[in-house]
């Protein structure tokens, strides 16, 4: 398998029914899946010995990659960001996109609410995860 099988695959996954898709084929594991691409809302992870314990933020959401790729701030580049630190958005609305496997993946704002904070460099890779927005009141 190479990597415009690979692509293959994944244009065949996001055009499917389906929003989960585990493959392996020679011993090459792949998994995809779809309901973690509208962003990702943040839980707080709270240690058993984490003393005394905080009460979360509930007034900001944290946007996370939702996959390892290329951030960029804008649809190219001469164009305008989709949004900027102050910039108001709705649920919905694109933030930013990842590229992987050349693959243009939109991430959307998954609430109502300002832009307080852009924590990922335009055109620079980011990891799973990785925290890309703060969206406040």
């Amino acid at each position: 398998m190479n990597t415009q099988d690979i692509e293959k695959i994944i244009k065949i996954f996001e055009g499917a029914d389906i929003s989960h898709l585990d493959l392996e084929i020679d011993n090459i594991k792949i998994k995809l899946d779809k309901k973690e691409t509208q962003g990702v809302k943040y839980v707080p992870e709270v240690k058993e010995d984490a003393f005394p314990l905080a009460e979360p933020d509930n007034s900001k959401e944290i946007v996370k990659a939702p996959l390892v790729g290329t951030f960029y701030k804008a649809p190219s580049a001469d164009a305008k960001p989709f949004v900027t630190v102050g910039s108001t958005v709705k649920k919905g609305d694109k933030l930013c996109i990842i590229e992987a496997m050349k693959v243009m993946n939109e991430i959307t704002s998954p609430c109502d609410g300002v832009v307080k904070e852009i924590l990922a460099e335009n055109e620079k890779m980011v990891e799973y995860g990785q925290k890309l927005f703060i969206i406040g009141d």
